[in-house]
């Protein structure tokens, strides 16, 4: 064999490697792992404005969304489709009701239960224009913003409750700012 039979030869198996690399790489980003950017203070103090987060995206595909889980849903609007990241507060037969509290903010209430959220921003003004007790439809999930009073979520109709078939996956980890990175519990 030739020296540039030869040469011919490792690029071959260079370029046979690479290929396979970037279709591993695309498998992976396409049926379990992603990546989404943070739009807006709707999840703050939990997430920024750009931060990036890892996205899980086979995990619903082998188990049901959880209450406290953060995900990124998928919902269309009037400009297109576009992603949200959100906290489940209520999974498919939970009830959910805003309960008046003694400083005026709402509560939320899942199954006559006053929930512990000490991940929220501040208080809840704005109990959104959803009829309240509501009870989740099978397959859906009320998800809502750690920012409450600047989030769009299940609280309004015009984005209600999230099909599971429109959640892209759990947010498992913080990959931006790296000063923040970590996993998400």
């Amino acid at each position: 064999m030739t020296r540039q039979e030869r040469r011919r030869k490792e690029w071959l198996e260079w370029l046979k490697a690479l290929a396979i690399v970037l279709v591993i790489s695309v498998l992976v980003r396409g049926f379990l792992f992603g990546t989404v950017q943070v739009k807006g203070t709707s999840m703050e103090p939990s997430f920024h404005h750009q931060d990036l987060v890892g996205v899980n995206k086979l995990s619903y595909r082998l188990q049901e969304p959880q209450m406290g889980d953060v995900v990124v849903c998928s919902y269309t609007r009037s400009t297109g489709e576009e992603n949200i990241i959100k906290r489940v507060i209520g999974v498919p037969g939970d009830v959910i009701d805003m309960v008046q509290l003694e400083d005026l903010s709402y509560g939320v209430s899942v199954n006559g239960q006053l929930l512990e959220e000490p991940y929220l921003n501040g208080p809840m003004n704005q109990k959104g224009d959803q009829t309240y007790p509501y009870t989740v439809p099978e397959g859906c999930y009320f998800v809502m913003g750690d920012n409450r009073d600047q989030s769009n979520d299940s609280r309004f109709l015009s984005i209600g409750v999230i099909e599971q078939g429109d959640m892209m996956g759990k947010v498992v980890i913080r990959l931006w700012p790296f000063s923040d990175f970590g996993l998400i519990p």
